[in-house]
């Protein structure tokens, strides 16, 4: 037994280009594909994903209903991701999405107050006839249409490109690692799973042909498996109470000095998704969390009632709105970024904090 999980392979599909009928069969071929290399893989590395993704760049909006299709027949086998359109298209042409079981993401292009209620109005109006609805759409406030990052709802494709990422469960591993050796545990806890992540990347990228994109070596729990039992040990205090941050701040510093031996993509940072942590269920029903004292988090760890909301995106939004003011200014370490022509982010590694 490991003590981790991977808990996503995820597969940027961005040559997929056909549509109508031929996008169905082709998003049915393409996932019969990537299971088969799912399958050899975790034969292969000893480890197999909880979940296994396929991401899209976005399709017509004619075609959403098509996906939704597709993603109704494939269930839990496969999650589609439909990826990202302009909060001024017309959303109510994508509920079939969501009802699905299928992710989207919202893209707030010129970031307006009329964007912000149009993409509002259409989450609303998904969670009011079922509130996990709302769980299945993000607010994407980067400025990048298409985003990789293993995670769901935010996950897409760049057109042209075929990329494949993976994400870890791993809060628990990392607690034993640090109470056994401290920060060099940790460190060195993060650097073994991370590789062993890498290992299913390359081995299912050498199976479809899709590009190795990296690892998110973000925290991330799993109800028991909780960040936040992570971040009281680093810090040695009880969440609100001073100090906390500086564990926060101690677990960010770890996951960017391994990001300098794993390829990385995504987030990589500590993850506090309050419905998704049991513990911090625990600390908000005691009457210790507030969505407030949340939501100052967010500006150093992706914090909030949901990671899959809009409060994930901002997390993200803010960090590479720092790491560019930092790197502008020549302070700190900045980012390590793999950028294609058209700019689009494909590797990165948070900055230490200060």
């Amino acid at each position: 037994m490991a003590g981790y999980e991977v808990r996503a392979v995820t597969f940027h599909a961005g040559t997929l280009s056909a549509s109508g009928q031929e996008l169905e069969s082709s998003l049915e071929e393409l996932a019969e594909r990537v299971l088969e290399a799912v399958d050899s893989a975790s034969s292969a590395t000893g480890l197999r994903p909880t979940y296994v993704r396929v991401a899209l760049p976005g399709v017509r909006l004619e075609d959403a209903s098509r996906v939704a299709k597709v993603a109704e027949r494939l269930g839990s086998d496969v999650l589609l991701n439909a990826g990202a359109w302009p909060a001024s298209a017309d959303l109510e042409k994508l509920v079939d999405l969501p009802r699905s079981g299928a992710y989207l993401s919202i893209l707030l292009v010129e970031r307006t107050w009329e964007e912000a209620r149009r993409a509002s109005a259409f989450i609303h109006s998904l969670s009011s006839s079922d509130p996990a609805l709302a769980t299945k759409v993000a607010i994407n406030v980067t400025g990048e249409a298409h985003f990789i990052t293993p995670y769901y709802p935010l996950a897409s494709a760049v057109p042209g490109r075929d990329i494949v990422t993976a994400a870890l469960t791993y809060p628990s591993y990392l607690a034993e690692a640090y109470s056994r050796e401290g920060l060099q545990g940790l460190r060195k806890a993060i650097v073994e799973a991370g590789s062993r992540a890498w290992a299913i990347v390359e081995e299912v990228s050498r199976l479809t042909g899709f590009e190795a994109g990296g690892v998110d070596l973000s925290v991330s729990p799993w109800m028991e498996d909780s960040s936040l039992g992570l971040a009281e040990l680093v810090s040695g205090v009880r969440m609100p109470r001073p100090g906390f941050a500086l564990g926060v701040r101690a677990i960010n510093e770890a996951i960017s000095a391994a990001s300098a031996k794993i390829k990385t993509v995504g987030f990589n940072e500590l993850m506090l998704p309050l419905a998704e942590d049991s513990k911090l269920k625990a600390r908000a029903s005691e009457g210790d969390v507030t969505a407030r004292y949340l939501a100052m988090l967010s500006g150093v760890c992706v914090a909030g009632p949901l990671r899959r909301g809009v409060q994930a995106v901002h997390a993200g939004a803010e960090r590479q709105r720092r790491e560019g003011h930092r790197h502008h200014k020549g302070e700190g370490q900045g980012v390590r970024q793999e950028q294609d022509a058209a700019g689009h982010t494909l590797q990165g590694s948070p900055p230490r904090r200060g």
